[in-house]
Formats: structure tokens, C-alpha cells, sequence
């Protein structure tokens, strides 16, 4: 049997974990064994300090802080600590359980280089992989794998509309080695086009392949402890508004609001908002969460991509301002165009999550661009040596 080595993004993060996840399960089924390559640096003082310069020239202030913040507060909030532990402990049961068996380790980049070797092929994708700052790492871009060995990437994501002008050069040169490509967004797909020689396909997510019915079965036995009707409410960003709109909403409808809060750090305007803040949320748990949800409000591109599986009255909102260089709007905007959804995006009427979604015009689009990408994956597989 061939083996696909998978460089995938793995965080506490329900999407994440879960485009993780239906990675590993589509690859199976179409009769590869799979191991998620695990990579742990050892740099340089020297490597350090340029990463530091790379880090100065793109600029990305509010994301780094943004990280430096989510890694220091829980020692400072005890409260939110105590959350974060909770929140952790079932992010590692469930990559204990689904993930962690398939991981293979290697320490420095020289073993990491060595460890490629024993792969058919290498497959990088599912999330905002190929973000500006990702390009000095030499791991998510493949850097590490030999000229030999196929690399095929599905599903990734830049993150990002436009990349820096003085990495153009340096990123036509990585995509160009790769057998084939799949993004995610069409943002990504004109970047691959404009900077490379090889063309785009754009591709569903992972997630997206499982059919309605397949996840249904992976949560058929997963219960979590609220009643219906509620108004599932999953923001990552700190918009005030945005929380103010779906307490209009639970005003008008009578529905509790559930809130799964400070799954990107702390957010204190999250501290008293919803009727409910569960924290024992594991991704099985998430995914019954919006299942059961009369309603569902969300920032987020996985949250979003779940509430069209699940044939749900939702409404998307954006994260980020658009005039962020760092902004990751357009992964959201991608993905509602796909589907003729672009209305559900919030523009300061939150009524209109009320009017039904026809989800017997969406399924026919999503059978069929479910389809297109599961044949373009199997198309990349079978490049493998």
C-alpha cells in the first residue's frame, strides 16, 4: 500500500481538527495509508534572529500580539485558565482518539528531510498553511521534500488576497515544484496563477467531502447538555456588534444564546455574553452543537462551511476589516459565493438570518463541486511514485 505523508496545520482549533481529520478519512477510503508528518524545529540563534527580520518587514503587529497575548493571559486570568484547561483537555481527547496514532515525529531538519524519503508522495493543505510568515519555515511549503518525491498540495489556503511584493520570487519558485495544486479560496487560486507557472484548482475544503450523513454518524453518539431551540453563537473575533445583533436576536425569537467563547484567546467582551458558555466543547461536541442549533451565528470559515452541511438558517460575519493587510475575509466570501449564499454575510440586519435558506438548491452544488474535489484528489494521489 502507498504512503502519503500529510503536512497539516494541528492547533486547538475545531477547524483544524477536523479538516484534519477528513483529510485522513477521504485518503483511506481511497486506499492509501496515511501519516501526518509532526516537524519539531530545533533553530539556530542565527535562523532566529533572521525569522525576527522576516517577522519586521511583513508587519503583521496585530497577529503576533495577538499570539503573544493568547500565550501569556491564562497566566493572569485564572478564570480563563481554568477554561483554557478544559478546552484543551478535550481538544487532546479527541486527537488522541482520531489523529495521534498517524503521527510521525522528526526532530531538526535534516531528519525531517531524511524522514520524507520514505513517503510515495507528500500532501500539504487544509488551512491557512501558505500565510506570508510561513514562507522561511521551509516546512509547509515542502521545502524539505526531495526533488523525487511527489508534492501535491489540496486545499490550501494563503489566508491572505495578495502576498508581499518582495516574496513573489521566493513563492513562485516553492508552488513551482509542486506536482499539483488545490486551494481553497479563489484568491489563492489567482495567486498561484500570477506567481507560478503551474495553474490553481479550486477545491472544497476538507471537511466539505464527508457527506451530511457520514458526519451525522461520527456524532450520532456525542451529546451535549443544552435544550432546544438555542441560537448557536461562535465568534473569534471581538466585534461589539456583532454580539449586540444576536442579542436582537434572542430578543426577538425568545431563544437562549450558547456561546462556545475565547476559542482564540480571551476576548473580554465575551465575559457575560450568552445564556450558556460551555467549555468541555471537543470538536464532535462543536459539530452536535451547530447540528442541533435553531439558529447559528458565526465569524468563522469552519463554523460556516458545517452550518451548509447541515442545512442550517445561519449568518456569517467578518472577522477582520477588510483593510487589514492580514485580513481573512475573502476564505468567508469564497466560500458563500461557491454556493449563491453571498446574502448571508451580516450587513446590519440580523432579521434576515430568518428568511429560509432553499437548501434544495444548494445540495445539487454541493454534490457536485464535492465530486470535482474528491476526483482532483485522487488525480493528485495518484502521482504518487
Amino acid at each position: 500500500m502507498k504512503k502519503i505523508g500529510c503536512v497539516l496545520a494541528f492547533c486547538n482549533n475545531y477547524g483544524t481538527m477536523l479538516q484534519s481529520y477528513a483529510t485522513l478519512k477521504i485518503i483511506q477510503s481511497m486506499g492509501y495509508d496515511c501519516d501526518f508528518i509532526r516537524y519539531k524545529k530545533r533553530l539556530t540563534l542565527t535562523q532566529k534572529i533572521s525569522m525576527g527580520i522576516q517577522f519586521l518587514r511583513l508587519k503583521d503587529f496585530d497577529g503576533k500580539m495577538r499570539r503573544i497575548k493568547s500565550r501569556i493571559y491564562p497566566h493572569f486570568n485564572p478564570a480563563y485558565r481554568k477554561i483554557k484547561c478544559i478546552k484543551d483537555q478535550a481538544f487532546v481527547n479527541f486527537a488522541k482518539e482520531k489523529l495521534t496514532p498517524y503521527f510521525s515525529e522528526y526532530v531538526g531538519f535534516e531528519n525531517l528531510q531524511k524522514g520524507a524519503l520514505k513517503y510515495n508522495a507528500v500532501l500539504v493543505g487544509s488551512d491557512q498553511i501558505w500565510s506570508p510568515m510561513s514562507l522561511y519555515n521551509k516546512f509547509y511549503n515542502l521545502l524539505f521534500v526531495d526533488d523525487c518525491i511527489p508534492k501535491i498540495a489540496y486545499a490550501s489556503s494563503f489566508g491572505v488576497s495578495k502576498i508581499p511584493t518582495f516574496q513573489h520570487k521566493a513563492t513562485g519558485d516553492y508552488l513551482n515544484r509542486f506536482s499539483m495544486i488545490g486551494v481553497r479560496e479563489s484568491s489563492g487560486k489567482k495567486i498561484v496563477d500570477s506567481l507560478s507557472k503551474k495553474t490553481a484548482t479550486v477545491v472544497a475544503d476538507p471537511t466539505m467531502l464527508l457527506t451530511k450523513e457520514e458526519w451525522e454518524e461520527e456524532i450520532k453518539n456525542t451529546e451535549v447538555p443544552f435544550e432546544t431551540p438555542y441560537i448557536l453563537c461562535y465568534f473569534l473575533g471581538k466585534n461589539k456588534e456583532h454580539r449586540e445583533a444576536v442579542l436582537q436576536l434572542k430578543r426577538k425569537t425568545g431563544y437562549k444564546i450558547i456561546a462556545i467563547c475565547h476559542n482564540d484567546g480571551y476576548v473580554k467582551i465575551d465575559k457575560n455574553f450568552g445564556d450558556l458558555q460551555p467549555a468541555d466543547i471537543g470538536p464532535l461536541e462543536f459539530l452536535k452543537c451547530i447540528y442541533n442549533a435553531s439558529y447559528v451565528c458565526t465569524d468563522s470559515f469552519h463554523c460556516t462551511a458545517f452550518s451548509i452541511l447541515f442545512q442550517k438558517q445561519f449568518m456569517s460575519f467578518y472577522r477582520f476589516k477588510s483593510s487589514l493587510k492580514s485580513s481573512r475575509n475573502s476564505r468567508i466570501d469564497s466560500i458563500l459565493g461557491k454556493f449563491n449564499l453571498s446574502d448571508r454575510i451580516y450587513q446590519g440586519d440580523i432579521t434576515k438570518i430568518e428568511q429560509p435558506i432553499d437548501y434544495t438548491l444548494i445540495t445539487p452544488l454541493l454534490k457536485e463541486y464535492r465530486q470535482m474535489s474528491l476526483n482532483f484528489l485522487e488525480q493528485e494521489l495518484n502521482c504518487a511514485k
